[in-house]
């Protein structure tokens, strides 16, 4: 996988994890405040990993 790959990628969960937090909030459901952290840690180590790991041009 190259550099826009992991990008793209991480813009989609990024993208997910906003719709998921919203729908929740809107549905007036429990645990948003458990589901917006642990999905805000996932997201975050995911954007660290991809500026780590992703390769970049010479």
């Amino acid at each position: 996988m190259n550099q826009k790959t992991y990008l793209r990628l991480m813009l989609a969960l990024t993208v997910v994890y906003g719709v998921v937090i919203a729908l929740l909030a809107l549905l007036e459901t429990g645990g948003v405040g458990v589901v917006a952290i642990v999905g805000g840690v996932v997201v975050g180590l995911g954007w660290a990993l991809t500026g780590v790991l992703a390769k970049r041009p010479s």
